[in-house]
């Protein structure tokens, strides 16, 4: 049955029509305006807990990414990355401890020459901060088969490096396996022999805050000393593997020190292995900073 509508009734269901289809696009568009604007407050928001990220956090992860096996290839690329992160690390950083820079803080009786702060450590990395005692010197020592970087936060420091010579700029798989045996191989003959071997200094230098970060790798620069000068002095040091880990055929990564037995010339040496010094021993302090996640 057909229904007639007269010309009021037409007009009505029509206005009806165009005032629904208009409250429903202004909704539309009001919901997606309202979308928008949450949108630009999330990416805002995202924005700014990267922006908040503490810098030891970043580095904290960044260090987890560079040292991770899986990333290996990229191992210079992240290890660079790394290091300019590092470069602008400052003690507030760490909500460092500022009674340490105080020159009274080390005349205490039995106050150890070096004090320790862990940061972090597990089988992949150690981060800690060490400080030195004014004129103190940490004794010469090396870094076996591992990757360092050191960045000064509070002081100065004399830092006086060596690469075994001649150099070798980079080292493959063949070239470590006969090094791990002849490590082995020294390290079995039943008296600890300690070594004695040509060096280069790579490095000799005045390094402060505003300083840039100092890097070592398994075969540059791997052995070094470092010298508080006249005030107490603090770095930041990220080591991997850090000591004590497994050296596969060696054994445990051990922490072995040296002292110069020879000058050959302005820039090479000859180092001698020593027992470790008696006058470097240290005591703790807890870390303040941001815990790492």
């Amino acid at each position: 049955m057909k229904i007639k509508m007269t010309f009021p009734d037409s007009f009505a269901l029509l206005s009806s029509r165009i005032i629904s289809t208009f409250l429903t696009r202004r909704n539309f568009l009001c919901s997606s305006a309202g979308r928008f604007h949450m949108d630009i407050k999330d990416e805002a928001r995202s924005t700014m807990e990267v922006v908040n990220v503490p810098p030891i956090i970043s580095i904290y992860r960044q260090a987890l990414h560079t040292f991770d096996n899986k990333f290996k290839k990229d191992l210079s690329t992240n290890l660079g990355k790394l290091k300019g992160m590092m470069d602008r690390l400052k003690a507030e950083n760490f909500s460092f401890d500022h009674t340490l820079d105080d020159p009274a803080t080390w005349k205490k009786p039995n106050k150890a020459p070096c004090t320790y702060i862990e940061v972090f450590q597990n089988s992949l990395v150690n981060m800690s901060i060490f400080v030195l005692k004014p004129g103190f010197r940490m004794p010469l020592h090396d870094h076996p088969h591992m990757y360092g970087l050191l960045k000064v936060i509070s002081g100065a420091v004399r830092i006086r490096s060596f690469t075994e010579y001649p150099v070798t700029e980079s080292i493959n798989a063949f070239d470590f396996a006969i090094r791990v045996k002849h490590e082995a191989a020294r390290l079995t003959q039943g008296i600890h022999k300690r070594r004695r071997f040509f060096a280069k200094i790579s490095q000799d230098n005045i390094c402060q805050e505003d300083s840039q970060t100092c890097v070592l790798t398994p075969t540059i620069s791997n052995y070094h000393e470092i010298e508080a000068l006249n005030m107490p002095a603090a770095f930041f040091d990220i080591l991997s593997p850090p000591y004590d880990t497994l050296i596969e055929e060696v054994g445990p990564r051990r922490c072995r020190y040296y002292y110069v037995a020879n000058e050959i010339s302005t820039n090479v040496v000859e180092l001698q292995e020593t027992s470790v010094p008696e006058c470097f021993y240290c005591d703790q302090a807890p870390y303040l900073g941001p815990v790492l996640v």
